[in-house]
C-alpha cells in the first residue's frame, strides 16, 4: 500500500471528485464503466494449462494437495513469519495442468480462482482502468493543513491568491531574512520553526542517522540550501489540473516506492510553481488530497 500527496487544481471545490474520477483503480467494482477496459486473459492461461503443470503432495488417501494447503500450515512466532511444511513421508509429484483438470474452464476455476467468464464480454478476464492511480482519496489526510495562506493560517484547501509560494515576487509589505531566504514578516514564526525542523533533519542525514543515506539527500537536492527552500515549497507528488490531466514525476508503486529517478524528482519539485501555480487562474483553488494506491 502507498499513499501520497495530490494536489489538484479546480475552478470549483465541487469538482475534485470529477478530476478525480478518470483516475480510479476498479478495487472495490465500482470505477464508472467509461474508464474501464476488458483485460482478456484467455490465452495468456490456455499457454500455461497445455504447457505447464504444478507440484502436488500425494496425501495417504490419494489426495492430491498443494504444498501451500493449509493442512501443512506452521505457525511461528510471528503471524507474518507463517511458513509451510510437508512431512518428510509424504511424496511429491509434478502433475501437467491438462493432466488434473479436464478443461481450460476448469483450470481457470480450481487453479487460478477465476468465479466465471464475464457476463459482458463472455471471455475470461477482467476489467480494470488502464489510467488507474489510486483505489481510494481524502482531502487532507496525511497532509492534513499543509498549505499555509498570506494570512498565517493553515489549510487544506484555499484560492490560489490566499496561498504563500516562496517562488512568487511579493513586492510588498514587509519582508524579513531566514536562511538567506525573503519572507513576509508576517510569516517569519512559522517558517523559522519549518525550517529548524528542516535543518535538523538535513544535519541528521548527513551524520548517517536518518531514513535515507546522505548520498541520495546530496543527488536529490544539491545541497542544505536547495533542501531548505523546497521544504518551504508547495509541493505533492503529483498534480492533476484544470484540464483532467494527471501529471507526475513517475509511477507510485506499492509501498510509497516510485519509479522516478532522482533528478525526475528535483525536476518536478523545484519547476512546480512555474508548471502549475504561475499561470494559473488566481481564483482557482488547490485542494491537497491524500491518495492510496
Amino acid at each position: 500500500m502507498s499513499h501520497f500527496s495530490v494536489a489538484v487544481i479546480t475552478p470549483s471545490m465541487n469538482d475534485v471528485e470529477r478530476l478525480l474520477a478518470p483516475f480510479q483503480e476498479n478495487n472495490r467494482g465500482n470505477c464508472p464503466e467509461e474508464y474501464l477496459v476488458f483485460f482478456d486473459v484467455e490465452e495468456e492461461y490456455r499457454r500455461s494449462y497445455e504447457t505447464e503443470s504444478a507440484e502436488y503432495v500425494e496425501m495417504e488417501d490419494g489426495r492430491l494437495l498443494s504444498p501451500y494447503h493449509s493442512i501443512f500450515r506452521t505457525t511461528a512466532s510471528q503471524p507474518m513469519l507463517r511458513t509451510h511444511e510437508v512431512p518428510s513421508h509424504l511424496k511429491r509429484v509434478r502433475i501437467p495442468h491438462q493432466e488434473k483438470y479436464t478443461t481450460l474452464d476448469d483450470y481457470l476455476m480450481q487453479h487460478v480462482g477465476y468465479s466465471a467468464r464475464d457476463e459482458k464480454t463472455r471471455k475470461w478476464g477482467y476489467w480494470d482502468n488502464p489510467n488507474a492511480k489510486w483505489d481510494s482519496w481524502q482531502i487532507g489526510g496525511s497532509w492534513s493543513n499543509t498549505l499555509l495562506l498570506r494570512s498565517g493560517e493553515q489549510v487544506n484547501a484555499a484560492p490560489i491568491k490566499d496561498i504563500f509560494f516562496i517562488e512568487q515576487e511579493l513586492g510588498e509589505g514587509v519582508t524579513v531574512t531566514i536562511e538567506d531566504m525573503p519572507v513576509p514578516a508576517a510569516l517569519a514564526t512559522k517558517l523559522k520553526i519549518c525550517l529548524a525542523h528542516a535543518s535538523q533533519e538535513w544535519e541528521k542525514v548527513m551524520e548517517g542517522k536518518g531514513s535515507d543515506q546522505p548520498e541520495y539527500y546530496m543527488n536529490r537536492y544539491g545541497d542544505k540550501q536547495s533542501f531548505l527552500r523546497e521544504m518551504l515549497s508547495v509541493r505533492t507528488y503529483a498534480v492533476v489540473t484544470p484540464d483532467g490531466n494527471w501529471h507526475a514525476p513517475g509511477e507510485m508503486g506499492r509501498f510509497g516506492i516510485s519509479s522516478e529517478r532522482p533528478e525526475e524528482a528535483t525536476q518536478f519539485n523545484t519547476s512546480f510553481y512555474d508548471t502549475f501555480i504561475k499561470d494559473a487562474d488566481p481564483e482557482h483553488f488547490v485542494v491537497i488530497v491524500d491518495c492510496h494506491m
